[in-house]
C-alpha cells in the first residue's frame, strides 16, 4: 500500500511539474500579450492625437472656406450693383446720344436752310 501511495504521490508530482510548466508558459505568454497590449495602446494614442491634429486642421479650413462664401457673396452683390449701376450709365448716355443727334438734326437743316437763304441774298445782290 506504501507502494501504491508513494507511486500515487509520484504520478502527482509529475502532473504537478507539467502543470507548473504549463503555468510558467501561460505567464510568458501573458506577459507578451500583456507587452503588446501597452504597444498598441501607445500607437493607439498616436493615432488619436493624429486624428485631433487633422480635426483641427478641417475646422480651421471649414471656418477658411466660410469665409471665402461670405466674401464671395459679396463680391458678387457688389458686381450686381456695378452691373446695374453700368446700365443705368448706358442708359442715360444713350439718351443723351439720341438728344444730340436730334439736335445735330436740327443744325444740319437749320445751316441748309441758311446756306439757301445765303446764296439767295447772294443772287439777289449779284455776288453770285
Amino acid at each position: 500500500m506504501e507502494k501504491q501511495i508513494f507511486t500515487l504521490l509520484q504520478e502527482m508530482n509529475k502532473k504537478l511539474d507539467h502543470l507548473d510548466l504549463t503555468l510558467k508558459e501561460h505567464s510568458v505568454i501573458l506577459k507578451e500579450q500583456g507587452e503588446m497590449l501597452i504597444e498598441h495602446g501607445k500607437m493607439l494614442n498616436e493615432h488619436s492625437n493624429t486624428l485631433n491634429e487633422h480635426s483641427e486642421a478641417l475646422k480651421e479650413q471649414s471656418r477658411t472656406l466660410s469665409a471665402l462664401r461670405t466674401e464671395q457673396e459679396f463680391q458678387k452683390a457688389e458686381l450686381s450693383e456695378m452691373k446695374l449701376q453700368n446700365a443705368k450709365d448706358f442708359s442715360e448716355i444713350k439718351e443723351q446720344l439720341k438728344n444730340q443727334e436730334d439736335s445735330i438734326e436740327i443744325l444740319k437743316d437749320e445751316t441748309w436752310n441758311n446756306k439757301k437763304s445765303i446764296l439767295r441774298v447772294q443772287k439777289t445782290m449779284g455776288l453770285s
